[in-house]
């Protein structure tokens, strides 16, 4: 009711929760989902963006503090990182591909179904919204990582989006 109440598609906000927890199994956590919005906002510094091809087009966006990228990218890996370097950056795309992959999978037979995923891009910068022409349904959903220290309250958060064109 409350997703109907916020005009948000309930398939793509099942496949956004879905996909981000199946993608992020490989680091040992299950995120919580804790909000959703039908807009982009991008408040932590990084951003992990794929392009989404096919019938329909659209993009997914990881967003994320550097906290969160180096803990996520010490449990894919099994190693520890201290800030974010080059081997954190290739983990934080992977684990973007990784969702954006289990994303493709959950659509297929549905009228947001697309065939390939893009190379990922890390956009390092905060503060700033994507703006998207007209005819494109956007989920946003927030996570939480219990397993991030409570003193670190900003970095137990991130969003996965996924904006996709309407038929």
């Amino acid at each position: 009711m409350v997703v109907s109440a916020l005009r948000l598609n309930e398939e793509l906000v099942e496949c956004v929760v879905q996909s981000t927890i199946q993608g992020l199994s490989m680091t040992g956590i299950e995120p919580k989902a804790v909000g959703i919005s039908r807009f982009t906002t991008v408040s932590r510094r990084l951003s992990v963006l794929l392009g989404l091809h096919g019938e329909r087009n659209g993009n997914m966006n990881l967003n994320l503090s550097e906290n969160t990228a180096t803990f996520l990218a010490g449990r894919f890996m099994a190693a520890e990182y201290k800030e974010i370097d080059d081997d954190v950056i290739d983990a934080v795309c992977e684990l973007g591909n990784i969702i954006a992959g289990m994303m493709k999978t959950g659509l297929q037979n549905t009228p947001y179904a697309f065939d390939t995923i893009s190379l990922p891009a890390l956009i390092f910068g905060s503060s700033y919204n994507l703006y998207h022409v007209k005819n494109i349904t956007t989920v946003a959903v927030t996570f939480e990582i219990e397993e991030i220290p409570v003193v670190r309250m900003h970095d137990r958060f991130f969003t996965t989006t996924v904006a996709i064109l309407e038929h």
